[in-house]
C-alpha cells in the first residue's frame, strides 16, 4: 500500500504495436512510451517511483 494515498496503486497498460499507454491509479498519472526495450525500461523506472504492490 502506498503511504501517500493510503490506497493500493494499480497500473493499467494498453499495449499497441508501437506504443504502451500506461495509467497509474488512483494517482491519475498517464504516460506513453515506445513499445521497445528502451520504452519498457523507461516505463518500469517511472512506475517503480510510485511503489506499486
Amino acid at each position: 500500500m502506498n503511504s501517500k494515498t493510503n490506497q493500493n496503486i494499480n497500473i493499467g497498460v494498453d499495449t499497441g504495436k508501437f506504443q504502451l499507454d500506461i495509467y497509474i491509479r488512483p494517482l491519475d498519472i498517464f504516460f506513453t512510451v515506445n513499445n521497445d526495450e528502451k520504452g519498457i525500461k523507461e516505463a518500469i523506472n517511472l512506475i517503480k517511483k510510485h511503489r506499486p504492490e
